[in-house]
């Protein structure tokens, strides 16, 4: 803080940006992996397999720094709990972002504006599922940053008289944080302007001074070169393609305009729309959104506001502070932030890796995040200068300061409901590992025996990027029960003899605060399920004589409701267990439970349901089902077809109901046994209704889009498919 500023004054600051980074960063806690790297990571930590992977991926790569690099964001998966590990990296993060923003404010003689660069770093942060660092590589880049910005420190301190000592720490920390990652090369030049600015004695001594103080980058230059030499590598990263200035441009403003405050809006929008908030319709752009939050204000959660309030008030207080000198602007330092701004991007744009996401104008990697840094100093800088200009006038400064607060309020809001959508997504993605975690620890897992085969399909369900590797799932199980079990997707059909196979589903919600895991031996296998949209329609159902369904909550009311040979039951769940645990034993007493039908409601709420005789799938030409806002969804370029099967002897009569979708207008004939017909499309959603007789069997229907020759793979979609017997 400044020297004019009281203790109390100090105090408040701080407490303000404490409150800040909780509010900001607390849900974090929660949320699950956010890459599949991270998951190789953990994968190769609990097998015991760190080493060999670091030198693996060091050497295929031909990639010096990942020694480090690997070694150091592994660090956290030895820790078993995802909210541990969080908790390790967060104070990371939140330490390379503030020592970044106030070292910035130190240099400029300016304590305060290092204050308010990390209000509006905190408040203005953008998270995303694109390698964004407050969920990703944990560790790794964070300390990176700050090895380099204590190097910036020990450099800036030895310019203005320090110790002999501190050049050469500064030499060795750059060195370090290269050892992160690579592209911090491009601060040398920022190295170089400091010492400038800091140092003493004419220019020749100042440029011998500059070089020593690079000495740290050169030697990293050196050792990569040299290991790179010895290890060559076909790793597309290292591929580079600088033929084309204006890609090179592109690219580089592509990652770095993110990072201005709700740059990467467009980036998020189909997590507000999955993981909606507070909205209730569509949201496909900012002013939409902006609106949303208007029309659904009451909803707004109370930590948003709290934030934005803080966020406000804040601001108001530095930049409306009545003593201290004026911070002044100056062509220089407004272009080294502006480097400050776009450097962290400059070695990834050299790599057509990084360069094809980039290709739409806008795209986020690691690296932008450390942008963000840059542009919150220079937006501190800019409404304290403004202000400042205005110290003759303190009601205009006063009603100034107000203004640029009542922005900065309604920016961190929108920002902070930007990400909570965000947020829930990647708390969803921690579903699978809450629901594996609540299963090893459950008095059931006992009776699951060394080599049992598990199928697991919820644990294959990813929600964006977080994909494990074959055999994540043993290693984890390994680890977590010390069995060794084979964890699949889809149960075998037939059931193998020599293992016993027993199935684990997640009944809880993707956010609920509360986890319920089903755990049952399997006895047989049935006919696969009706829904055509599943992941895997064809697997086979599964059925078991006994299930045990385990949840972590002891004080919720809920009711379960399965299938028991045909027949629907509800029964209440059980609200006390083994273990501190609520467990509900269900059994068949009418020959069999169907366990993809097990499903958990509201005490007291329930809708039953027949199994039906027909099934409905889709065959050649149609895409896999994608989930849309409307429901599932699948397309097909000029044709598809349509595979229709009746199970028994007898003929049905059935309904194919659907929604023809068209993005232009399409001609659909339908063409199999029995039937012939065209369908026009009369805008973008056109409902479809075939009533059909089909004889046992299967029945091809093929669909063929007219007039032919359009390439577009997507020429029309079949939403919310379904076929259904008549009465």
């Amino acid at each position: 803080m400044p020297k004019d500023a009281t203790r109390t004054t100090a105090y408040f600051t701080a407490l303000c940006l404490a409150v800040a980074a909780v509010l900001v960063l607390w849900g974090y806690l929660e949320a699950g992996p956010a890459t599949s790297d991270d998951l190789y990571y953990e994968q190769n930590v609990v097998a015991g397999r760190l080493g060999a992977l670091t030198s693996e991926l060091a050497t295929g790569s031909g990639r010096f720094h990942h020694y480090l690099h690997v070694a150091l964001t592994s660090l956290p998966y030895f820790l078993d709990s995802p909210a541990a590990r969080h908790a390790l990296s967060l104070p990371v993060f939140l330490a390379a972002m503030a020592g970044f923003c106030l070292f910035a404010g130190s240099v400029a003689g300016a304590p305060w504006l290092g204050a308010l660069a990390t209000l509006f770093a905190l408040a203005f942060y953008q998270d995303n599922w694109h390698h964004n660092i407050i969920t990703a590589y944990p560790l790794v880049f964070d300390s990176g940053l700050l090895f380099l910005t204590l190097a910036a420190w020990c450099l800036w301190r030895y310019g203005r008289g320090g110790a002999q000592g501190l050049l050469a720490a500064a030499v060795l920390l750059s060195f370090l944080a290269c050892c992160h990652f690579e592209a911090f090369l491009a601060y040398a030049p920022l190295f170089c302007a400091l010492l400038w600015r800091a140092a003493r004695g004419t220019p020749r001594a100042r440029w011998g001074t500059m070089a020593v103080s690079c000495l740290g980058f050169a030697a990293f230059v050196a050792a990569s070169l040299a290991y790179r030499a010895l290890h060559p590598s076909q790793y597309a990263g290292n591929a580079l393609a600088v033929s084309d200035p204006g890609v090179l441009v592109r690219t580089v403003w592509a990652y770095s305009r993110s990072a201005l405050p709700l740059g990467a809006f467009p980036l998020s929008c189909d997590w507000i729309n999955r993981f909606p908030t507070v909205t209730s319709a569509l949201v496909l752009s900012l002013p939409q959104f902006l609106a949303q939050l208007a029309t659904h204000a009451a909803r707004l959660a109370p930590s948003w506001l709290a934030l934005a309030l803080v966020s406000g008030g804040l601001t108001y207080h530095l930049l409306a502070r009545e003593t201290g000198p004026v911070l002044r602007l100056r062509l220089v330092p407004a272009c080294l932030c502006a480097y400050a701004f776009v450097c962290p991007n400059l070695l990834i744009a050299l790599s057509p890796k990084y360069q094809a996401p980039a290709a739409g104008g806008l795209a986020w990697y690691v690296t932008s995040g450390f942008s963000g840094y840059a542009a919150a100093v220079g937006l501190a800088a800019a409404a304290l200068w403004l202000c400042g200009r205005l110290g003759g006038k303190p009601a205009a400064k006063r009603l100034t300061a107000g203004a640029l607060a009542v922005i900065v309020a309604g920016v961190t809001l929108a920002t902070a409901a930007v990400n909570a959508s965000v947020r829930e997504s990647k708390i969803a993605a921690g579903a699978r590992w809450r629901a594996a975690t609540l299963a090893a620890k459950s008095p059931a897992f006992a009776a699951v025996p060394d080599g049992a085969l598990l199928v697991a399909p919820d644990l294959f369900v990813a929600i964006s990027e977080e994909k494990p590797r074959q055999g994540y799932w043993e290693d984890w199980f390994a680890h977590r029960s010390g069995k060794r079990l084979r964890v699949v997707a889809v149960a075998p059909a037939p059931l193998p003899a020599d293992a016993p196979v027993f199935a684990l589903r997640r009944l809880s919600g993707l956010t609920a605060p509360v986890t319920a895991v089903l755990l049952a031996q399997v006895a047989r296998l049935g006919p696969p399920n009706a829904d055509p949209y599943a992941p895997h329609p064809d697997a086979p159902a599964l059925f078991a004589d006994k299930a045990m369904v385990t949840a972590d909550a002891g004080n919720r009311s809920f009711d379960l409701l399965y299938q028991d040979d045909g027949r629907l039951r509800c029964i209440p769940a059980d609200t006390v267990g083994r273990a501190g645990l609520a467990e509900t034993l269900l059994d068949a007493p009418d020959g069999g439970i169907t366990l993809d039908s097990v499903a958990l409601v509201p005490a007291r709420s329930f809708t039953p349901s027949e199994p039906s005789r027909t099934l409905l799938r889709f065959g050649q030409g149609f895409s896999a089902p994608e989930r849309a806002i409307t429901g599932d969804i699948v397309w097909a370029g000029e044709a598809g077809e349509l595979r229709l099967r009746v199970e028994g002897d007898a003929s049905v009569r059935a309904r194919l109901a659907c929604t023809l979708i068209a993005l232009v207008p399409v001609r659909l004939t339908v063409e199999g046994q029995g039937i012939s017909r065209e369908i026009a499309s009369t805008g973008l959603a056109t409902p479809v209704t075939l009533d059909l007789t089909l004889p046992p069997g299967e029945t091809r229907l093929a669909l063929r889009a007219l007039p032919p020759g359009n390439a577009s793979p997507k020429r029309f979609g079949l939403l919310g498919a379904s076929l259904a017997p008549l009465p």
